[in-house]
């Protein structure tokens, strides 16, 4: 009778113990369903990351473009800068040399125009004469020296020329040419531009031999070869109606200035 009493007051007890570990699996079930459910409510925030991540990936390669774009322009802007400059640089290199060209002309021009004393500034063939059709001839009287007269020669045509050697002179009468004064023979051609003067002069003598008076006197010039005449003859009335002269009468040679033709 104990025997039976005994298992049937276990009974209740192992069906409490039966219990009580049921309860505490539903708790254990409980718990673990509660921590399934938070991490499922952290599915969103792991969205929500995952979409922060993508802005800051998409915000990077923005980023990364903009400055793509920023250093491709700054190169573009700097080859612009360097084309700039080396235009620039070259543009001075040209003005460099326009303006050393220009100086060394000048120069050069200036040089020029000093040896030939500024004359022969027009534009024509260098072994042009000048004759009595492209130049105006002129006689005048001159109070010193006595006895001397005085030939003018200006260039009125358009173009250079030159007054070769000294003009041939004539006077009534005479046969030959009046001789020319060797002595006065200058250093060099004298040139004349269109308007400039060359002045040559007559020493009419006094104290030779076969004087005699004139009313007319004959101008003409010769060639660079001093062949003869060339360019027709100026007649032309004598200063004061007449002149008298002999046989030690003489011309000068061309010159470029009136005191140098009147020296002889």
């Amino acid at each position: 009778m104990r025997a039976f009493t005994r298992t049937r007051s276990l009974r209740p007890l192992a069906a409490a113990l039966v219990a009580t570990g049921a309860l505490a699996l539903t708790a254990c079930s409980s718990g673990g369903s509660g921590g399934v459910g938070e991490a499922k409510d952290a599915g969103p925030a792991t969205t929500v990351s995952q979409a922060s991540q993508k802005e800051k990936a998409e915000g990077k390669g923005a980023e990364e473009s903009g400055k793509g774009s920023g250093d491709t322009s700054g190169a573009a802007g700097s080859s612009s800068s360097s084309g700039s400059s080396d235009s620039s640089d070259s543009s001075g290199s040209h003005a460099g040399a326009g303006a050393a060209g220009g100086t060394a002309k000048d120069s050069a021009g200036a040089a020029s125009g000093g040896a030939q004393t500024g004359r022969s500034a027009g534009k024509g063939r260098a072994d042009t004469p000048c004759t009595a059709t492209n130049s105006k001839v002129q006689v005048s009287s001159v109070t010193r020296p006595i006895n001397h007269l005085l030939i003018t020669l200006t260039n009125t045509s358009g173009a250079t020329c030159n007054a070769y050697y000294a003009p041939y002179v004539g006077f009534d009468g005479d046969q030959a040419a009046t001789r020319r004064i060797e002595e006065s023979k200058p250093q060099a051609v004298v040139t004349l531009a269109p308007g400039e003067h060359a002045y040559a002069a007559i020493a009419l003598g006094g104290d030779g031999d076969h004087g005699r008076t004139s009313r007319k006197i004959t101008v003409s010039m010769p060639g660079r070869n001093d062949a003869g005449t060339v360019g027709g003859v100026a007649t032309l009335k004598a200063p004061g109606g007449k002149v008298y002269l002999d046989d030690n009468a003489g011309v000068t040679y061309w010159q470029y200035e009136m005191s140098d033709a009147l020296t002889w």
